[in-house]
């Protein structure tokens, strides 16, 4: 046979090869958008147009998974000087709102998104500083920030109890918010019970003395400083890839220093940006996640507490690829 033919062959073979690939096999990698964006301080009708403006975008760079910051919603109410009374309003308002319009994108752009949010704690006074997750068939699970780092915090807000491993379109990954960062044991946990992404939405502000005429590089390289040797140490000890997405600009009583990094299974940062409103979208790889895996020790799950010294409980969520509903175990 003439080597010609020989080519036809194998060009044909390889072009029939696709409609028969099982979904692990074209999941083997997928892109995640970490996306620094703006809030609008109590504005959730405006924030939800730009989160769907930013998923546009990242659609279009042929994201899967999307990140968004901590409180972008409602914006950080608990960084203003808005009345309690008005506060409340706006975080029904955003109840209100948010999971339609979340879900809607996301069934419209097969895209799973984590969104940070403002929630109600049931008929108290207080609330809880929340991440959305949504995927292409709708609400899977909404996570609550575990680790409360500080007084002010504390008087908005309730601590969470559960940290979700959820498994959507291919991939398993988990969530923190900000200052849940600075705890191994929630990486460490995610990782035994088999995530391989963990995204964290953050809305870390302050050191506004850095910032120069408007020019906030030198405040968003500080908050990198502080938080890429978290990012670094967790990836490299668990294998996972990590992705932060921070706010950016002036919200409310605080700056927010724009700011999105990702970090790889071996602890490399292998994508950044700062310090104004925009996106990094990542590749990431089962490969080389698998890789790490073969080389790190052996992780274990750890008696993870929150900032109230409760025990957290790990909820593993399954998508379902044929219902709105997803499966909890």
């Amino acid at each position: 046979m003439r080597f010609a033919q020989w080519l036809a062959i194998i060009f044909l073979l390889g072009n029939l090869h696709a409609p028969f690939m099982t979904d692990d096999v074209l999941a083997q990698t997928t892109r995640v958008a970490s996306v620094a964006m703006h809030s609008e301080m109590g504005n959730p009708a405006a924030n939800l147009d730009r989160i769907e403006r930013w998923s546009n975008k990242a659609h279009k760079a042929k994201a899967t998974f999307v990140v968004f910051p901590e409180e972008c919603v409602t914006g950080s109410l608990n960084k203003s000087s808005i009345p309690i009374n008005e506060i409340r309003r706006i975080v029904d308002e955003a109840a209100t709102l948010t999971i339609p319009r979340l879900e809607a994108i996301a069934h419209r752009l097969h895209m799973t998104l984590v969104v940070g949010t403002i929630e109600r704690h049931g008929e108290s006074n207080k609330f809880r500083n929340s991440a959305l997750v949504v995927g292409p068939t709708g609400h899977l699970t909404t996570f609550h920030k575990l680790w409360l780092p500080n007084k002010d915090e504390e008087k908005y807000f309730v601590a969470g109890t559960t940290l979700p491993v959820i498994k959507s379109q291919g991939w398993t990954f988990s969530v923190g918010i900000c200052a849940d960062l600075n705890h191994s044991d929630y990486f460490h946990t995610a990782a035994a019970h088999g995530a391989e992404l963990f995204l964290l939405p953050v809305g870390g502000s302050g050191n506004d003395e850095l910032i120069q005429n408007g020019d906030q590089t030198k405040q968003a390289e500080y908050h990198k400083s502080l938080h890429e040797k978290l990012m670094r140490k967790h990836a490299f000890e668990t294998g996972m890839y990590i992705f932060y997405a921070n706010q950016c600009g002036h919200s409310g009583n605080a700056w927010f220093p724009g700011l999105s990094l990702v970090v790889d299974p071996q602890g490399a940062l292998v994508d950044e940006h700062l310090p104004t409103e925009g996106m990094t979208v990542t590749k990431a790889s089962k490969k080389a996640i698998a890789e790490r895996i073969k080389q790190r020790s052996a992780i274990t799950t750890k008696n993870c507490l929150n900032s109230s010294g409760k025990e957290i409980e790990v909820r593993l969520i399954i998508e379902s690829s044929d219902s709105s509903d997803a499966s909890q175990r």
